[in-house]
């Protein structure tokens, strides 16, 4: 059974968009969830990479296997 693992509100949202989208641009997600502090987005994509849950590729956010799963629990 996967661990649950703890994510700010901001995570969900990446996660949320991603799992419908599979990969955008840093850009569009930018867009679509108007994050208040920049460095605070760089900070919650980061910790989605260290956990596994996505990657990026160049200029774009993809939601990985692992991150499928973490959004199902």
């Amino acid at each position: 059974m996967p661990r649950r693992i703890k994510l700010s509100p901001l995570q969900r949202d990446i996660l949320r968009l991603l799992e419908e989208a599979g990969a955008e641009t840093v850009g569009t997600i930018i867009a679509t969830l108007k994050p208040s502090d920049q460095s605070q987005f760089d900070a919650r994509v980061g910790g989605l990479v260290t956990l596994g849950l996505i990657r990026k590729e160049e200029n774009n956010l993809v939601l990985t296997e692992h991150g499928r799963i973490a959004r199902l629990t």
